[in-house]
């Protein structure tokens, strides 16, 4: 029987730590996200983490054929990319608040 692994006792799962305001109010620097690793398909409108020119993010997804817009809660930018352009780390499927 393999050991588990303690830095990610639990498989398919990551949690990040939010990083910045660009999905306030959904999401609150500090915060915890947990992504599911395996979900890397898109449903459109549901939150992601994401590898978008070498920086992780999270966004909210809009699927358009073969080209996504990443749209962040909190700020007033959206960025329209091809899908294959983009590297979906996981679905958020929970969000630990930590500050209000």
């Amino acid at each position: 029987m393999k050991a588990p692994d303690i830095n990610n006792p639990i498989p398919n799962y990551k949690a990040f730590v939010m990083n910045g305001t660009d999905m306030l109010p959904t999401i609150n620097e500090g915060d915890f996200v947990v992504a599911d690793l395996i979900q890397t398909f898109v449903i459109s409108g549901d939150l992601y983490v994401v590898n978008y020119k070498k920086s992780i993010v999270v966004c909210r997804l809009l699927l358009d054929g073969e080209k996504v817009t990443l749209i962040f809660d909190g700020a007033e930018h959206t960025f329209d990319e091809w899908l294959k352009n983009i590297t979906i780390i996981g679905r958020i499927i929970e969000v630990k608040k930590i500050a209000e």
